[in-house]
């Protein structure tokens, strides 16, 4: 059964309502209208729990009444604050881990019926769903949630989760209604080169840009193709800000600080953050399903949750994603017959009745063993949550197998999508396999001359440099360089060897340089037929080089008038002399 409560432009949910019912999921379906802001401020103890770190620092910040527990928060501090009076009701803000390691065991000891005195509010509840199979520790306040007097979940995405306690405890859906459109507009681009759009949004921006995306591999990859390591910041978990400096990137931070003009978000910051700044970014949420799967995000949940975090609003939205044909999904009833199968299986196993300790260890290996246990609750019960992740997860491996399914899952979520597809010559797959760092310096040269002729081809041999290292990425630049100038049948018999194609590039630019700058000079002092003395001709090139403030590579001999004329050597009463034949150039 579910409820519907209208709200208007620029309503909070405290104008709609007093406080959040208990036993509903709350399905405010805009951010940022206050739902734990309401919760905050209602005249009741309250345990909020919340998804992410950054979100309780948010939170912490801006209500002073929050008590919040994290990693730096000991289980004595949380008794600290039981045992403390304070003005009003306790508002405790914590993750799900915090909940259980500290939160739950410091309430057990100090506060008698704190189910009952307690109002628990799950907040952003999709994440339960959406984070469990990676993070089981988000589901340990699940069991406590239901035997809570009062309590409610919260989220302007909601996933309908599908365990059975929810409709035996009465649980409705109360869904808070704009009378407005709220939709917000997103530049879909699908394509098979994720990073060259990237960066043509980069060069072409008109204001900061915040991208989200949910790999700090690629984020760092994307950093280092792009040469944004001078003017970007990376917002990410304490892991993997520690994995970033340990690579060298030293601009990573696993709270909201002041942002640089390009900022990347890993999925921690996806939802209940509030992001306050004075200006609107454009947000850029990409995906690279080849080589970063889990990098995938659902239209319906995680894109309107990234855009929600900019409580000032946002200049305008792009989702950059390729997709990926090959890649193996189950379809609802496939999935839900492979889980059934798996736990029947378990349970016979589960059931069996051990005759001595060799067969309980044998049980128990079997058991923890088997690919079912992950959907099985610590207290051996099932994990309904980690059905619908599954089932969360096929269905969203299914939308980027291509691109119809992709624009079809968008045009159901309540946005307003503006659709390109745009496919390239090279693809994340070739920028990936040049970047590799598996292979050998041969290999990459071998491989950066295959897309660079690739690019040239398709362009009918018509391509600026400056458009193939844009395609490439800048650390490629001097191998694009070398490629123009000395051409790859040079490159390989040098051997693929960086400081002898280096040499022959600088000679071959200076010798252009000399044609270029003293052909005048020199026509106007030599004509064809004439002969001159060698040391008389390569003084007065030295006076032409020295006059064009170009320095000589090497002795200046013959090498700089053999690049205006044939010559011949000739000796006249032992005195060599250089006769000039033909003039080489118009």
């Amino acid at each position: 059964m579910a409820k519907e409560i209208k709200i208007a432009q620029g309503q909070h949910l405290a104008d709609v309502m007093d406080q959040i019912p208990s036993n509903v999921i709350l399905n405010k379906v805009i951010t940022g209208c206050g739902a734990t802001t309401l919760e905050i401020n209602a005249a009741r103890n309250s345990i909020i729990i919340e998804p992410n770190v950054p979100v309780i620092v948010g939170k912490a910040t801006k209500h002073p009444n929050v008590f919040p527990v994290y990693e730096k928060v000991t289980f004595e501090d949380v008794e600290a604050y039981l045992q403390k009076q304070i003005d009003g009701y306790r508002k405790i803000v914590t993750t799900p881990e915090g909940y259980d390691k500290k939160v739950k065991p410091a309430l057990s000891k100090h506060i008698k019926n704190y189910k009952e005195s307690f109002f628990l509010l799950f907040d952003e509840c999709e994440k339960i769903i959406q984070d469990v199979d990676y993070r089981g520790d988000i589901y340990l306040p699940v069991d406590d949630f239901f035997s809570f007097s009062s309590k409610a979940m919260v989220s302007a995405t909601p996933i309908i989760p599908r365990d059975p306690r929810f409709e035996e405890q009465g649980f409705t859906i109360c869904k808070v209604m704009p009378d407005y459109d709220f939709r917000h507009k997103v530049n879909l681009r699908i394509t098979n080169n994720t990073v060259v759009i990237l960066r043509e949004l980069l060069k072409h921006r008109k204001s900061e840009i915040c991208i989200f995306i949910n790999s700090t591999d690629t984020i760092h990859r994307i950093i280092r193709t792009l040469g944004l390591q001078d003017n970007c910041k990376v917002f990410c978990s304490e892991k993997s800000v520690k994995k970033l400096r340990a690579q060298g990137f030293m601009n990573a931070e696993q709270n909201l600080q002041d942002l640089a003009d390009v900022n990347f978000f890993t999925s921690r910051f996806y939802s209940a953050v509030d992001i306050e700044l004075e200006y609107k970014p454009t947000v850029v949420l990409l995906t690279d399903v080849i080589h970063a799967p889990f990098s995938s995000i659902d239209p319906a949940t995680e894109v309107i949750q990234a855009i929600g975090r900019f409580r000032q609003g946002v200049k305008d939205v792009w989702h950059i994603s390729n997709t990926n044909p090959g890649m193996p999904y189950y379809s609802g009833s496939q999935l839900e017959a492979k889980l059934q199968s798996q736990e029947n299986v378990y349970l016979q196993v589960a059931r069996i009745a051990p005759q001595n300790g060799w067969e309980h260890d044998a049980k128990q290996n079997a058991l923890n063993g088997m690919p079912y246990k992950r959907f099985v609750t610590t207290s051996g019960n099932k994990n309904y949550f980690m059905w619908d992740n599954a089932h969360d997860d096929e269905r969203i491996k299914y939308y980027y197998t291509n691109a119809s399914r992709l624009i079809e899952a968008y045009n159901r979520a309540p946005l307003i999508v503006n659709t390109k597809e745009w496919y390239r010559t090279l693809t994340d797959s070739d920028r990936l396999h040049r970047e590799s760092e598996a292979i050998t310096k041969p290999k990459r040269w071998q491989t950066v001359i295959e897309q660079v002729q690739r690019l040239t081809d398709s362009n009918d041999g018509k391509i600026p440099e400056e458009s193939i290292t844009n395609e490439l990425g800048e650390q490629f630049k001097d191998m694009v360089h070398a490629i123009r100038v000395i051409g790859p049948k040079r490159i390989e018999i040098l051997k693929y060897n960086d400081r002898q194609i280096a040499d022959e590039v600088k000679k071959i630019e200076h010798f252009s340089l000399v044609r270029k700058e003293l052909k005048d000079s020199v026509y106007e002092l030599y004509t064809e037929g004439m002969t001159e003395k060698v040391d008389e001709i390569n003084t007065m090139m030295k006076v032409l080089l020295e006059e064009n403030r170009i320095v000589p590579i090497g002795r200046v001999d013959r090498r700089y008038i053999e690049l205006f004329f044939d010559i011949e050597d000739a000796k006249i009463k032992g005195v060599r002399y250089f006769k000039l034949i033909h003039r080489k150039l118009k």
